[in-house]
């Protein structure tokens, strides 16, 4: 009997922690072995919005332990992020009256992302002439890297309404939200509106203090570009992640950070 108490502890035990890893994997939390998964599951709501971020002390806004949205609104809908459709609106406590995601930025809340691969899906369900701004050949989906501040990132552009990829470094101190963009690199892509795509987007510190930035999809490299300082200094610390619409109605999903030397292949 004592022998059989201890076997069935054992696998009560066991249960319990292959439950709580999966709940964590499930939940986006440091019990993650291989990445970071920020929560997008339950039902559908608005997980939170720039009301939220400027207004903290408010309690009937929407919280999410993941997400810092700055401006715009970030729905649950389906098991994917979504903007919401796109409008020149200021979103109150619920985004009620409108969502104000023709411009949406959103990043993590984790800041410590250093040398890192980000893999998620987006759908791109089409672009908004009647936004907060005009619109703009840059107008689309773009995500984050090393986020220090809306003035010191690197940004991939993976839709662009002019039908470009594009790698930017942005830099303090310029007439652009407080920054300068400088482009490091791009390319041509045609963007599949109304369908999903999965692409690759990485980042990792390279020899001679340089940063090498790349952008990729379920099959090959589309772009890849090194920074090695022009006009600014290379971005070489961690930060946070996110994702970037302009004048863009947007879904995303499996959204995933990997730490590059652990990310497969």
């Amino acid at each position: 009997m004592t022998s059989m108490n201890r076997v069935g502890g054992r696998l009560l035990v066991s249960a319990v922690l292959t439950v709580g890893l999966l709940a964590g994997l499930r939940a986006g939390t440091d019990t993650d072995p291989v990445g970071y998964r920020p929560d997008l599951g339950g039902p559908d709501r608005l997980l939170t919005n720039e009301y939220a971020h400027r207004n903290p002390a408010d309690g009937r806004v929407a919280r999410s332990p993941d997400w810092e949205v700055t401006s715009g609104s970030l729905f649950l809908s389906d098991g994917a992020g979504w903007t919401g459709p796109p409008d020149a609106a200021s979103p109150d406590a619920g985004s009620t009256g409108g969502t104000g995601s023709s411009v949406f930025r959103v990043t993590t809340r984790r800041g410590d992302f250093g040398d890192a691969l980000v893999t998620l899906r987006v759908k791109n369900a089409g672009l908004t002439g009647q936004g907060r701004m005009p619109p703009a050949d840059t107008d689309g989906i773009h995500v984050f890297l090393r986020w220090h501040s809306e003035e010191d990132l690197y940004v991939a552009s993976l839709n662009r309404r002019d039908g470009q990829i594009v790698i930017k470094k942005k830099s303090p101190g310029g007439d652009v939200n407080g920054g300068t963009y400088v482009t490091l690199g791009q390319t041509g892509y045609t963007v599949p509106y109304g369908r999903w795509q999965t692409f690759r987007v990485w980042v990792e510190n390279t020899a001679g203090r340089t940063a090498t930035i790349g952008v990729g999809d379920g099959r090959r490299t589309l772009i890849k570009v090194v920074d090695r300082g022009q006009t600014a200094p290379v971005n070489l610390t961690p930060g946070a992640v996110g994702l970037r619409g302009d004048n863009c109605d947007f879904r995303f999903d499996r959204f995933r950070v990997v730490p590059l030397a652990a990310a497969p292949g």
